[in-house]
């Protein structure tokens, strides 16, 4: 029957359907198969579910956690809604016997890393679409000489380039000596190997910038907060990004009250798609924190403290936030909670190791259903 449809009509239809109904109808021809397998239909199904309010992927939330008391790795989606928090779907994780550090989550492809044994050379990366169960392991090569293994600090970013959806991850290596140039390899899916980003030695992070962990995938760039150590009695906050389409690393300021802060007490997220980047003060007694959003991508002059969040005594980390705004919050407790508008403090039910929480907007992607 589908021989009477213009293949373009088929598309349209056919990205309109749940994943599960899609991931059905490759089993009912080949041309089927061969058509829900191309670039363009992967990246009109995830158009779709990204812009259309009424579509069930989009209207869920991704929460990684660790239970203490199984000792296990736990992902679970739950509809972020009304009902927010009262029922929550495991996720069959694919690893049993390995703790993993969320590096990212872009698209509905979660990447991980195995860094426990050594976390400046042997990362083991793992890119994986829940989804639709799909893995794809990638072990990355020291790029140093073995015997400055104790002089510099790996750091991963990870997003899907939003023109050719293909997923890449950045590996930046630096050194504390601040007179080498850092390192930096591309991962992509497509070539299935690492190389030099685009513009080789020439498109690199400056040598004085030293790169948090924290990080974001928004409007097609990987995002850091970073130190400029150029002046070492006065470092200088701010954020680098890594343009994934054009493979360039660049700069943004960060509002004035941010510049000369620890980078410790700052962390990079978003919220309703604005860039947003968390300030805490975690002294005894006064943890908090402060939630600043760029109203304008890129535009330095828009940044704009929204409110802060004081919890004294109770408050370890901000996890997130819903697609309402709301704020997921990490207890002393282990306990996982939201902020209502009103004020209210909401728990989840959740309890889990500190350091292993990670939220983020559940999207069902095609992303690695050729791999």
């Amino acid at each position: 029957m589908s021989d009477y449809f213009p293949r373009d009509l088929q598309l349209q239809i056919l990205k309109r359907l749940l994943l599960h109904s899609i991931l059905t109808c490759r089993s009912v021809c080949k041309s089927w198969n061969s058509l829900l397998t191309t670039h363009d239909f992967i990246s009109a199904h995830l158009k779709f579910a990204e812009s259309s309010t009424n579509h069930p992927g989009i209207q869920s939330l991704f929460i990684r956690y660790f239970d203490r008391t199984r000792r296990i790795e736990q992902y679970v989606t739950g509809k972020d809604d009304e009902t927010f928090g009262l029922h929550f779907s495991n996720i069959e994780f694919p690893y049993t016997s390995a703790y993993f550090t969320v590096i990212g989550y872009c698209d509905g492809v979660v990447c991980l890393t195995d860094d426990v044994l050594d976390p400046m050379y042997h990362h083991m990366v793992t890119l994986w679409n829940p989804s639709i169960r799909k893995t794809v392991r990638v072990v990355t090569v020291p790029n140093c000489d073995q015997t400055r293994r104790d002089q510099g600090t790996t750091v991963l970013g990870f997003g899907v380039c939003p023109r050719t959806h293909d997923p890449k991850v950045i590996r930046i290596m630096y050194y504390k000596d601040i007179q080498n140039s850092p390192s930096v390899e591309v991962f992509s899916l497509a070539s299935n190997a690492w190389r030099k980003p685009r513009g080789g030695n020439l498109n690199r992070p400056r040598k004085t910038i030293r790169i948090s962990w924290s990080q974001v995938c928004l409007n097609g760039f990987v995002h850091w907060v970073v130190c400029d150590k150029q002046i070492e009695t006065s470092p200088r906050c701010l954020i680098m990004s890594f343009d994934l389409a054009r493979e360039l690393f660049d700069e943004m300021s960060l509002p004035d009250a941010l510049v000369c802060e620890d980078i410790s007490n700052l962390a990079m997220s978003s919220r309703k798609g604005q860039l947003t980047v968390l300030e805490y003060d975690m002294g005894k007694g006064k943890e908090c924190c402060g939630v600043w959003v760029m109203n304008g991508f890129g535009v330095a002059g828009s940044w704009e403290r929204l409110y802060v969040i004081r919890l004294p005594g109770v408050l370890r980390k901000a996890v997130g936030f819903r697609m309402n705004g709301e704020i997921v919050l990490a207890l002393k407790n282990h306990e996982l909670v939201y902020v209502e508008c009103t004020g209210s403090v909401k728990s989840l039910g959740i309890y889990g190791s500190i350091r292993s929480f990670f939220l983020g907007s559940y999207v069902e992607s095609l992303i690695l259903i050729n791999q």
